[in-house]
């Protein structure tokens, strides 16, 4: 198992661990301890790095949401996941990476996960009377026909 892992296992309570499929280690640990753990990976274990957050949606579980944050080691060149579920709230982690603050307003406009003491919690990519958030599971399906209004012989000339 990876250090990273263990190290989290050890210092937070419900902690479960594994590998994913694209062969990274990960740990999934409570939604209130996220912020510690981020701190945890960056200052003790070396993960210098934030990489990436991004959201899934199971919209069958009581915590829909589970949050992946994906971080770096440059010396050990090492890749660790961080994984927590919530049912649509979070900390933010902006404290510990700085880099977060956008990551997570994608997450908070596109999923609709709120991060509490995050510096300006607003959308980022959709407009602001936009209602809802388009990757959540259970979002309405949006579709607009195509018209075709000229044959390709008409409009190219073949």
């Amino acid at each position: 198992m990876n250090t990273a892992a263990e190290r989290l296992q050890a210092a937070f309570a419900a902690v479960e661990t594994g590998v994913s499929r694209d062969d990274i280690p990960y740990a999934c640990v409570p939604v209130d301890q996220v912020v510690a753990a981020l701190r945890l990976l960056r200052d003790e274990l070396g993960y210098q790095r934030f990489v990436d957050l991004t959201a899934v949606d199971f919209p069958e579980r009581e915590d829909r949401f589970e949050l992946n944050y994906l971080v770096h080691s440059l010396t050990d060149n090492a890749w660790f996941r961080l994984k927590a579920r919530t049912a649509g709230m979070a900390p933010s982690g902006v404290s510990v990476f700085p880099g977060l603050n956008f990551y997570e307003r994608e997450v908070f406009d596109l999923f609709g996960v709120v991060f509490t003491d995050h510096p300006k919690l607003e959308r980022i990519m959709l407009p602001d009377t936009w209602n809802g958030h388009p990757l959540r599971r259970d979002a309405p399906i949006v579709w607009e026909p195509v018209e075709f209004s000229k044959g390709r012989q008409e409009q190219y000339g073949d």
